[in-house]
């Protein structure tokens, strides 16, 4: 079996203080919930990689914790800061761990943040080269810019996203249209997932979607 692992919500600071963000609630973390949510955050790891990367984390910043990672890790998801799926191909499980996650947009960086961008990494002596490659990951295609947008009007979850693409559904101005418009008579949101499985338009948009978290331009709730 495959296992995937990502984050959900946003990461923020209240005085001081390390706080996760889902669906409006602020969560505080342990520090060993911090050291591993923020080993997963803007990666899609399996749990053998999590761990390994959790505890290089630990070690390096002399952490020594009385919780195990299995027991941080459980915690989280009982939380519901973490979600993880499983499935015999990792591309099943890539589709499990997204179909039912909301896609949130944090926000687009615009031609005048990336220059601000490039000139302080120049100026701190980041190599061009680098600096290309770090500003190639905010260039979007075009999928990718129609599901930012898309997201920002409506709360939509990944296998949502799926079905309007496949019905061109793209202009839907409200989140009341969703359901007589992209749902089958025999669907509901629990089922849905069930059926986009096997959409034409499915992997490109789950391509688009982990892009799009992998650039750091969305989070999972």
């Amino acid at each position: 079996m495959v296992d995937f692992l990502v984050t959900k919500g946003k990461l923020v600071v209240r005085n001081g203080e390390p706080l996760i963000v889902v669906k409006g609630k602020e969560s505080a973390l342990s520090k060993e919930e911090f050291i591993l949510w923020t080993s997963l955050h803007w990666n899609i790891l399996n749990k053998d990689s999590l761990e390994a990367e959790f505890s290089r984390r630990m070690k390096k910043y002399g952490l020594y914790g009385d919780v195990s990672f299995e027991q941080t890790l459980s915690r989280l998801k009982t939380r519901g800061l973490v979600a993880s799926k499983s499935d015999y191909l990792a591309a099943d499980a890539l589709y499990n761990l997204t179909k039912e996650l909301y896609v949130v947009p944090l926000g687009t960086v615009n031609a005048l943040k990336k220059a601000m961008m490039l000139g302080v990494m120049l100026i701190n002596g980041v190599p061009f080269d680098k600096c290309r490659e770090t500003m190639e990951d905010f260039n979007l295609n075009c999928l990718e810019k129609q599901i930012v947008v898309f997201s920002k009007r409506l709360k939509v979850s990944g296998a949502e996203l799926i079905r309007i693409s496949d019905k061109n559904l793209w202009d839907i101005k409200s989140e009341d249209d969703i359901v007589p418009l992209a749902y089958e008579e025999h669907e509901d949101m629990d089922s849905i997932g069930n059926f986009t499985r096997f959409s034409k338009d499915k992997n490109k948009v789950l391509e688009a979607i982990v892009n799009l978290y992998l650039k750091k331009q969305i989070v999972f709730e």
